[in-house]
């Protein structure tokens, strides 16, 4: 079967190089007024992530799907090291310090969970043996693992990035829809669960006193954990009650309790590892004007910045908001908001239009991979872009708690431009091995 002319890589390329131009452009501007050097320094790592994204999409991916166990365990190896002897900056503990040189391990991780991810969905499948315990329980514990240990770190923006990105593989991988269907209940209860134990911390509410007790109090989670354990027990032990009319809608029972107290376990020790600074953006999110000088200033800002922009923008170099100072982390988390102060809403919509071609050829180039592992590996990549940029374009306009998370090829950070560009370099294997079937 021949291909058209037209080649999703083509414009996968195309869209990979318009959004790094695009990003150096207005960190250079973000970046200006005596900041110049976080520019140098995003150059340097575009040039190296560039490298690694040309030797990775001449490389056979498939050659990298046995290896991807072991970098699983030297990358966990890693983020514990990092967690216990990493650089602390603003409370969290997740950079490694090489002279002049700084790595962010739980950034370049991501990739590394995706290719191990993909690799072992891709041999279940293959082997049809996706069972309770292999197509739900044992991906859970490749989540869970990396998302502890970055949680450790204190970095919970990172690790949250981590969940979805594991939902949209599982689905895509084709597991049945109630293994699909417990794993986002879990994680649906935990955001819920650590949300709701921010908001009720910091806002006073006249429920307060009643959720503290019964559902957070000293008793609950007794209660919860010994109800769990008989139904673990009962679901291990298959238990199937064939002489009682009741059966199936017991273990049914039992199957909601265990998510239930997964859930809110999970949201509990989500909860415990927030920092104040973080408890206080999740809080001000609800309500910016409960610290509009602390941490609602950031949210406050960022969209005054977004809605001065108008239609066409104040001009390069002539933002008003960022030239000022008003603007925190403008090079950071609040890059797009320095975009779409000095281009408008005709330059924003611009720029996310080439990110939605970027994505949508990724999961084009997915779609037609010649086996399960390349489909998913292109499909993670699409996933982390989307999760990424939707959720700092959500941050800039007040819809979404300031999570620090950075948004791809636009935000300052070398790890994460160097795990950009190493994703695409893997879906540009994925494309270039179909073609050359193909030829």
């Amino acid at each position: 079967m021949r291909l058209p002319e037209f080649r999703m890589e083509s414009l996968f390329t195309g869209c990979l190089v318009a959004a790094a131009l695009i990003g150096l452009t207005n960190l250079y501007s973000a970046a200006g007024g005596g900041q110049e050097e976080y520019f140098w320094r995003q150059v340097l790592a575009t040039a190296a992530g560039v490298g690694i994204c040309a030797v990775l999409a001449a490389t056979d991916y498939r050659s990298l799907r046995r290896t991807g166990a072991l970098l699983y365990i030297l990358g966990n190896v890693v983020l514990l090291l990092t967690a216990l002897m990493g650089r602390e900056v603003k409370a969290t503990r997740s950079w490694l310090s090489f002279g002049i040189f700084s790595v962010q391990p739980s950034e370049l991780f991501k990739g590394i969970f995706i290719l191990h991810l993909a690799a072992y969905l891709g041999q279940i499948q293959r082997e049809h043996r996706a069972t309770l315990l292999r197509g739900l329980f044992i991906p859970l514990l490749l989540l869970a693992i990396p998302v502890a240990l970055t949680l450790y770190q204190g970095d919970a923006g990172t690790a949250a990035v981590y969940i979805p990105v594991f939902f949209v593989m599982i689905y895509t991988a084709g597991l049945h829809f109630a293994l699909i269907g417990i794993a986002l209940s879990v994680g649906a209860l935990a955001a819920a669960t650590a949300t709701l134990r921010v908001f009720i911390e910091t806002t006073h509410t006249g429920w307060e006193a009643f959720i503290q007790k019964y559902l957070f109090g000293s008793l609950a989670w007794p209660v919860f954990g010994l109800t769990f354990l008989a139904c673990a027990l009962f679901l291990i032990l298959r238990l199937r009650f064939t002489h009682y009319r009741g059966g199936h809608k017991t273990r049914f029972v039992m199957l909601m309790v265990a998510v239930l107290f997964a859930g809110l376990q999970s949201g509990e020790v989500f909860y415990q590892k927030l920092k104040p600074h973080q408890k206080n953006r999740i809080a001000s999110f609800f309500n910016p004007q409960i610290d509009p000088r602390g941490a609602g200033y950031q949210a406050l800002q960022a969209r005054i910045a977004v809605g001065s922009g108008g239609i066409w923008g104040k001009g390069y170099f002539k933002g008003t908001q960022k030239g000022l100072g008003f603007l925190p982390e403008q090079w950071t988390d609040f890059a797009f908001s320095v975009l779409a102060e000095e281009w408008g809403f005709a330059g924003s919509t611009a720029t996310l239009l080439i990110y939605g071609l970027l994505i949508g050829s990724a999961l084009s180039i997915g779609r037609n991979a010649t086996d399960l592992y390349g489909c998913l590996v292109a499909t993670g990549t699409a996933a982390l872009y989307f999760i990424h940029m939707g959720i700092g374009v959500a941050m800039n306009l007040g819809a979404f708690p300031v999570v620090g998370i950075p948004m791809p090829f636009l935000s300052y950070g070398g790890s994460a431009q160097v795990l950009n560009f190493m994703m695409a370099g893997l879906t540009l294997s994925v494309a270039r091995h179909r073609r050359l079937l193909a030829a």
